[in-house]
């Protein structure tokens, strides 16, 4: 199928899910803070980027339809609705660095109030199969109500195993057969690791994956469409034909960096 209804936009809009990782062990220290920091900081910097886009002057176009649902101790839907929507509902505000170009080749770090959409949290499990079904649910209807879009995006943002391998391979597989006129869904898989190997982006094999788990989600993510790769190597990635939509090890930046591609490529 093409993915060719690029890009999407008020006339037609997209669907972009991210899904995220709050088990106990997204507790566990990573960088200068602990996993479950770097993921909500993620996120909700995707969704303030995302605003932004879409933003004319003071109106905020309703381009795509925005879900968060996290999943630790329960599967919670954090955001849910039309950009402009999600625009007006965030929890709080928080100063943040953001690299800016100094206008002069350069690059320097300014501070900037963003909204914040979603609080750190890390309890219990990890129901990655139950997170992929409420994902189902909420990509099905859009698919009903919009055939002809460019296909829906999730994006799982996770550390570790989950709680029922077998069952969530068989949710992930589900997902990926949903599909538009333009191509099935996208899931792009990103694996926050401890792990001393290096970083690994859109590998187009899992010959280089050590870690198990990281093998499993490469199993789990979506070959990267050629319409797509030149999007994501604006972005920093330098993607392989046959490329899966996957990061291994993922840094802060290497996070975000997915997100940003994930939640924006289709929207040149």
């Amino acid at each position: 199928m093409s993915y060719n209804n690029i890009p999407i936009g008020t006339a037609n809009p997209g669907l972009i899910l991210v899904l995220i990782d709050q088990s106990y062990s997204m507790t566990d220290a990573y960088g200068t803070g602990q996993k479950k920091d770097i993921a909500a900081l993620a996120v909700n910097r995707a969704v303030y980027e995302i605003i932004l886009a879409c933003q004319s002057g003071e109106i905020i176009k309703d381009r795509c339809f925005v879900g968060i649902l996290g999943y630790g101790e329960s599967v919670e839907v954090h955001v849910h609705g039309m950009i402009s929507n999600v625009a007006d509902n965030h929890v709080a505000k928080q100063k943040v660095l953001k690299k800016e170009p100094d206008g002069a080749g350069g690059i320097i770090e300014m501070e900037t109030e963003m909204p914040i959409w979603i609080t750190p949290k890390a309890s219990n499990g990890t129901p990655m199969h139950e997170a992929f079904d409420a994902a189902y649910s909420v990509a099905e209807e859009w698919v009903q109500k919009n055939p002809d879009s460019f296909p829906p995006i999730v994006i799982n943002v996770t550390d570790g195993e989950p709680n029922k391998p077998d069952e969530t391979k068989e949710a992930a597989k589900k997902l990926m057969q949903l599909s538009t006129s333009d191509g099935n869904l996208l899931l792009m898989n990103a694996h926050i690791s401890n792990s001393e190997a290096g970083e690994l982006s859109f590998p187009n094999s899992d010959s280089g994956l050590y870690d198990k788990y990281a093998k499993y989600l490469f199993d789990i993510s979506s070959e990267l469409p050629d319409t797509l790769s030149q999007a994501a190597m604006k972005v920093g990635f330098s993607p392989l034909s046959g490329s899966r939509c996957f990061v291994f090890n993922a840094k802060a930046e290497t996070l975000i960096m997915l997100l940003n591609f994930g939640s924006m490529g289709a929207m040149r």
